[in-house]
């Protein structure tokens, strides 16, 4: 079995020099570490997690909190996200644990995990803009990023998708293929993702003076449920052209509810998600949807955490460009796109405020 002086011997640097790479220390030129890191996987070799603890003062563990347990079967998503995660974790040598929070601040796993100091950080999914628990970390100067959330005051670091964008790409698509009178199925409104998303949608129909009526607009939670549940309602009465779900979860609700109802999709109604989850090309038909980048959303929140951890470096708002995918699930209404009713600057002006 492989020992730390092995790889300073291998590496050709200092014992020391090894341990700081190991503890993933600065002070460590960037060339250097790589040849460390060379060595170590030449020799396959595994530190003493116990001992590079108790001598770094770290537990090399990183937990990652959801809300409610029901948040993780609602999100597919972010279960997908979550194996990314922990790929890049353990790139770096650290262990991710997994766990939900109650919806105030006197949840006692929180409090334990912060007062026994069994993570060095957290890395919180999709946290309610009044979040508490977002809070208590924050006072209690605890080492976390938000994924899928933000704080305007900038009190921690976060990265996110530009909603906004993501949702006109959607928008400018239908728009495209002739569509005018859009439905749109609401995520949790206590979410920024759910805010900036419709958010967007209302400044879309306004920019092109499309049809903006309530009756179009349903409240889901971001369940297949809902999803289902939004599509019945929005085919009860005058009927929307294309629906619009705020993810793909809700979607392939939607897309169920359309069949046990007879309707033809995309023949009589064109649907989108948000996402690209796994199953969105498995739906028949194949769901049209935006993706989002989670192998950098992955790598950004564990280089932000990490960085946090040590050194209590300044907060970071990254926000990444999201991508349309177009699939089966929209189909053209008119042969030809209509002109706006506005011209582009008005047009423009109105969709960036």
């Amino acid at each position: 079995m492989a020992t730390q002086q092995d790889v300073a011997r291998r590496a050709r640097v200092s014992y020391m020099t090894v341990s700081r790479v190991v503890n993933d220390q600065p002070n460590v030129r960037q060339g250097t570490r790589e040849r460390v890191l060379k060595a170590i996987r030449e020799l396959s070799y595994h530190p003493n997690a116990a001992a590079r603890a108790l001598s770094a003062g770290r537990t090399r563990n990183v937990g990652m909190i959801f809300p409610p347990e029901e948040f993780i079967l609602a999100r597919p998503y972010f279960t997908e996200l979550s194996v990314k995660l922990e790929q890049n974790l353990s790139s770096r040598g650290y262990h991710l644990f997994l766990g939900s929070v109650r919806k105030d601040n006197e949840d006692p796993e929180l409090h334990r995990l912060i007062a026994e100091r069994k993570v060095d950080g957290l890395i919180i999914f999709a946290p309610a803009m009044d979040d508490p628990s977002v809070s208590l970390l924050v006072a209690k100067n605890v080492a976390f990023v938000a994924v899928h959330g933000k704080s305007a005051a900038s009190h921690y670091s976060s990265v996110d998708t530009d909603n906004g964008a993501g949702m006109r790409m959607i928008m400018d698509h239908l728009a495209g293929l002739g569509h005018r009178r859009i439905a749109f199925v609401c995520g949790r409104m206590q979410e920024i993702n759910a805010q900036e998303r419709f958010a967007a949608y209302r400044r879309f129909l306004k920019a092109h003076r499309f049809p903006c009526e309530e009756r179009l607009v349903f409240q889901g939670d971001w369940s297949l449920e809902s999803g289902y549940d939004a599509f019945s309602a929005l085919f009860s009465g005058p009927r929307p052209t294309a629906i619009v779900f705020s993810n793909d979860q809700m979607a392939l609700g939607g897309i169920k509810a359309a069949h046990d109802r007879g309707v033809s999709l995309p023949g009589e109604v064109s649907i989108t998600g948000y996402d690209d989850i796994k199953y969105a090309s498995f739906s028949s038909p194949s769901l049209t949807t935006i993706r989002q980048p989670t192998n950098e959303i992955a790598r950004i929140a564990v280089e932000l955490v990490l960085e946090r951890i040590p050194r209590r470096t300044p907060f970071k708002r990254i926000v990444l460009e999201p991508k349309l995918i177009v699939r089966s699930s929209t189909l053209r209404l008119e042969p030809c796109v209509a002109p706006s009713m506005l011209d582009t600057s008005e047009r423009n002006q109105i969709l960036t405020k």
